[in-house]
């Protein structure tokens, strides 16, 4: 039996085939990763409607914003934070601008953050070098994420048995821990103050007063080492197994710095002025320190530790065992 050769119209043919195939399937391969990715170039049309920031499903809260047109803004349940106005520039970065309402004062402020995305309804934007936020845009026939006292700013306090605006009712307390945090804890005590309800962007929980054997009055729960909340100096603050989670100040005027043993261990150590506090990290357990007055340099203690220095030197005596460790501020 004799093979004909193929012919070259039919080889010329079949190459043009398969050229053809592959500019047909070039751009369906990329419009479907097109398809599938977030969208970059935003436009203004594309940010119009109800955002609410997306919260871990313990969360209390319901926030966010609403982006209307003509620059148009208002806050969906921040009564303390009023948008009033928003611009996309031109690089992809999202100004948003209003008012600051709290301690008596008001004060404008104008936020700038980077759109990294927007996908399916999802916005993340980025404020300052690490910090992400995702809001999800909710339907304008829908109700807002919640209930429509949820979308106002009202939640149900347990201590009080009613629904209240945390924002007004409870004492702001900021992270002591993140100075970039965009979410604050709010405090809400009971009328005779036996109990304290702690709203946390990721818990609520309820503490019961105490009274300590020094006469410090405290809200924990007994025999938990959780969450303990006690008012020190000029600040409330919350606390957990010794480190401190929230305060009225936050991070203002902190002070972290770390020293070094005569056998080269390093000893974390934390200072707050606002609240007479040390936060001291000893063989890898935290406990805060209570400020007291020295004739020079500086003292803080507890039932176990006492810290006192003066410049770069300083003295850490534990009392459990006696044990004296000579400091030196690590440069």
């Amino acid at each position: 039996m004799q093979y004909k050769p193929i012919s070259l119209h039919y080889k010329q043919k079949h190459i043009t085939m398969k050229k053809q195939m592959k500019q047909i399937a070039l751009p369906l391969f990329l419009g479907g990763l097109i398809a599938c990715s977030p969208k970059t170039a935003v436009n203004e049309t594309d940010l119009l409607g109800n955002w609410t920031e997306i919260l871990p499903p313990s969360s209390s809260f319901v926030q966010g914003m609403t982006l209307a047109k003509e620059g148009k803004a208002s806050s969906i349940g921040m009564a303390t934070l009023q948008y009033e106005s928003w611009q996309l520039l031109s690089d992809g970065q999202l100004v948003l601008s209003g008012k600051s309402i709290g301690n008596g004062q008001t004060i404008s402020f104008s936020d700038t953050l980077t759109i990294l995305s927007l996908q399916q309804d999802t916005l993340t934007l980025r404020k300052g070098a690490d910090y992400q936020i995702k809001y999800v845009r909710q339907p304008e026939s829908a109700p807002l994420v919640g209930t429509d006292k949820a979308s106002t700013g009202y939640t149900w306090s347990d201590v009080l048995q009613k629904d209240i605006r945390i924002f007004e009712t409870g004492q702001k307390v900021l992270s002591a821990t993140d100075s970039q945090a965009t979410q604050a804890g709010f405090l809400v005590f009971a009328t005779d103050s036996s109990k304290v309800e702690v709203f946390l962007p990721d818990t609520k929980v309820i503490l019961d007063r105490r009274v300590r054997p020094d006469g410090i009055a405290v809200w924990n729960v007994e025999d938990d080492d959780t969450y303990q909340v006690q008012a020190c100096a000029d600040s409330w603050i919350v606390s957990r197994r010794g480190r401190l989670l929230y305060s009225t100040h936050g991070t203002d005027k902190k002070i972290e710095t770390s020293f070094l043993t005569a056998e080269n261990t390093e000893i974390p150590v934390a200072f707050y002025p606002h609240e007479a506090l040390a936060e001291v990290c000893l063989d890898g357990q935290y406990m805060l320190l209570s400020q007291y007055r020295t004739a020079s340099g500086y003292g803080y203690k507890n039932t176990i530790l006492d810290l006192r220095g003066k410049g770069k030197e300083a003295t850490l005596t534990r009392s459990t065992d006696g044990k004296t460790f000579q400091l030196t501020e690590k440069n």
